[in-house]
């Protein structure tokens, strides 16, 4: 093996060291890759290679791997989409609004605003609590100011943050962001895209599906949106909204009851026969999104998945064995891509 190796990213080449991380090589030639955790844990940093080949870490799905964790061995040509800069933004909170008995709406007015692709993340410090990571939406009619970011939180029992919202947390609490973070974004496409999501996994699917209306009108778009009780079935308003501009979509409920606008049972079970020209983005629960990413890789369809895990992520911490299950599973199949795991409490 070479001592130096030469690594094109993006087209641009750069002289690196045999051994060194992807992510690592980048950043010591001024060349950023996206990323966020460095711990192989996020996915933001997931790369494409395009020729060469690289110890894999064991992060391998399809022709894509962790940029933190994959390292050099020989000259290599790997290419990322294009995402706007990290940065650190200042504001307050404006607005919380209860969506449901266990879901608000928080708006925070930011100083300066933030770019962002719909569907990526960011970091929320809320002043004197730990940091949280939250996928910036629009209100359910499809507002939203260029200064403001709204988020679609779960109250958690138990939580270190999203308790206080409402009490500690409320109106002119001071409110640090960073980011943005994420690869389960919008791209513009031609197939089909079908979205999936569970919970508050609804605001990240809400601003893709929204944007690909407005950017891609003509696009097959098929929503699937879920919760577990009625009583979290927040999302009708923005269902109408993309069913009244051409889009498919599919409300269900798995829990007791089911309202009679709604399908019993998972998103999952209420979703399309995939082709290997569909585009798939999940987000939810990581039970839900795993199991999208199983039928995904199935049929040869790409898949964008956004995790949400209600426990704080750590550097020793581990995700769950079922989702290294599956990352097992799609490492001996075909090419899918995976993105943020997201701490919401």
């Amino acid at each position: 093996m070479a001592d130096h190796v030469n690594l094109v990213i993006n087209g641009r080449r750069i002289s690196a060291s045999a051994g060194q991380t992807l992510l690592d090589a980048g950043l010591a030639a001024g060349r950023a890759i996206p990323h966020d955790c460095a711990t192989g844990q996020c996915d933001t940093c997931r790369v494409r290679i395009h020729s060469g080949a690289v110890d894999e870490a064991g992060t391998r799905i399809g022709d894509t791997v962790q940029a933190c964790r994959a390292r050099l061995t020989v000259d290599t040509v790997i290419e990322f989409d294009e995402v706007p800069d990290v940065v650190r933004r200042a504001g307050t909170v404006d607005t919380i609004i209860d969506l449901t008995a266990e879901i608000v709406e928080v708006t925070v007015a930011l100083r300066k605003r933030l770019t962002y692709l719909p569907g990526q993340y960011v970091r929320v410090s809320f002043a004197g609590l730990p940091a949280r990571d939250y996928s910036p939406t629009l209100r359910s009619d499809g507002s939203g100011e260029l200064n403001e970011l709204i988020f679609q939180v779960r109250r958690q029992p138990g939580g270190a943050v999203s308790p206080h919202l409402g009490e500690r947390i409320g109106p002119g609490t001071a409110v640090k962001v960073e980011g943005p973070f994420g690869s389960a974004f919008h791209r513009l496409g031609r197939g089909r895209l079908v979205i999936v999501s569970s919970g508050v996994g609804w605001a990240p699917a809400w601003a893709v599906a929204r944007a690909s209306r407005l950017r891609e009108p003509e696009r097959d778009l098929l929503v699937v949106a879920g919760a577990r009780h009625p009583q979290n079935l927040y999302m009708r308003p923005a269902l109408d909204w993309l069913r009244d501009r051409g889009a498919a979509t599919i409300l269900t409920c798995s829990g007791s009851n089911p309202p009679s606008d709604a399908r019993a049972g998972r998103p999952t079970l209420h979703m399309p026969m995939l082709t290997r020209d569909d585009t798939v983005l999940a987000a939810g629960a990581p039970e839900m999104v795993a199991a999208v990413q199983f039928l995904a890789a199935a049929s040869g369809a790409t898949c964008y998945a956004d995790p949400f895990y209600a426990a704080d992520r750590s550097p020793t911490g581990s995700q769950p064995s079922d989702t290294n299950f599956f990352q097992r599973f799609l490492q001996r199949v075909s090419g899918h891509r995976t993105a943020k795991t997201e701490p919401v409490a």
